[in-house]
């Protein structure tokens, strides 16, 4: 351990998490105030308190993408998870499993969980669960279509301390309502300025569809005046409806560094942080102002090795693009059993052999409809 770090023994006092990783220098630093993290030696003053325990295990991922339900208020054309108000939950994690493999992940090193869905707020513990992840002192960051960010669920969601809360927007209001139905524009602005009021970091996920180019400014001049600082941005992946007829239609072939330049002007112009994708936009990551977690060393994206995905019925894959690759179920296996497990590491053996930068191109090249 490096003399300049005293450590404590209570996690959720922490500024700073402290675990071994499989990266450079064999360490790695987890600033929780802002989700930034820092391997090896690579680092700043690191400030104490600083926490670390012996249950951290480098070969954890340090990311769980973790979707509680597929249940949705909305049916959007693109949707990656085929999520729907019409969804069968019969199959779905009881809320004390979920709190189980909280409890677990935390004791093992992952730094945050990041829950969408479905729609996250629809599950009848979503209070309960949020809760739970971050008084174990796992930063949570959570994405919503935003309908249902009343004054009264902000404020709850204010109480849990999440990390951040993203509101997902495909574009202006003319492609966004073709994508996720009337009056689903202004209602997601709305939750979105409900947010920054309340003072949670807040951010618009802007997923890149084929459409109404124009209507960007818009988007970027409503978030404005909603009062959010960031647009993240990623582009429609060919899985889930967007895979079939309903959604094909919205992928785009040109995103490139025209696209991503145009993007990073609007910002610019509206004075908004945008974050591209790494795996999306090629263009060198240091340009992506990108935060999600990565080893920049490593030639592809991390799916699998630094993130993991744990559906709602249980199953533990490295991605959600992925979804007929799966590592095995957690109903009654522990995490570290079937992450560690022959499928995990048959998957993990395949990926580091492809040349892509994202892993489900090397894999998935044709994608199941």
């Amino acid at each position: 351990m490096p003399e300049f770090v005293s450590t404590i023994d209570n996690r959720i006092e922490a500024d700073w998490i402290m675990r071994p990783a499989v990266g450079p220098g064999g360490v790695l630093f987890y600033r929780m105030g802002d989700g930034k993290y820092f391997w090896g030696n690579d680092h700043p003053e690191i400030t104490n308190p600083v926490y670390t325990a012996d249950s951290f295990d480098a070969t954890a991922p340090l990311k769980a993408y973790f979707d509680f339900t597929y249940k949705c208020n909305l049916q959007c054309r693109h949707c990656i998870t085929d999520s729907s108000p019409f969804i069968d939950t019969s199959t779905e994690l009881s809320t004390p499993r979920i709190l189980g493999l909280v409890s677990e992940i935390a004791s093992i090193g992952i730094l945050e969980i990041a829950t969408a869905g479905g729609e996250s707020l629809i599950h009848p513990d979503w209070e309960e669960i949020f809760r739970h992840i971050t008084s174990q002192g796992v930063n949570l960051v959570v994405t919503t279509n935003g309908l249902l960010l009343r004054p009264n669920t902000v404020e709850k969601l204010k109480s849990v301390r999440p990390l951040e809360v993203r509101v997902s927007f495909d574009g202006g209001p003319k492609l966004h309502e073709q994508v996720r139905g009337p009056k689903t524009y202004k209602r997601a602005i709305a939750g979105l300025s409900n947010l920054a009021k309340s003072g949670i970091n807040s951010t618009a996920r802007l997923t890149l569809c084929r459409g109404d180019d124009e209507g960007l400014s818009r988007l970027f001049e409503d978030v404005k005046t909603a009062g959010a600082k960031t647009v993240k941005i990623a582009a429609v992946k060919e899985v889930g409806r967007a895979a079939t007829e309903t959604g094909r239609h919205l992928l785009r072939d040109d995103i490139n560094e025209f696209i991503a330049g145009g993007l990073l002007a609007l910002g610019e112009k509206f004075d908004i942080a945008v974050q591209l994708s790494a795996d999306d936009f090629p263009i060198p990551m240091d340009k992506t102002n990108d935060p999600r977690f990565r080893d920049y060393q490593r030639k592809n994206c991390g799916a699998g090795f630094e993130t993991c995905y744990i559906a709602p019925n249980g199953e533990l894959l490295s991605c959600v693009t992925m979804p007929h690759l799966a590592f095995g179920l957690l109903h009654t296996k522990s995490f570290q059993e079937v992450w560690r497990g022959k499928l995990a590491d048959d998957f993990r053996r395949l990926a580091e052999i492809g040349k892509d930068r994202r892993i489900c191109d090397t894999l998935c090249p044709q994608r199941p409809i």
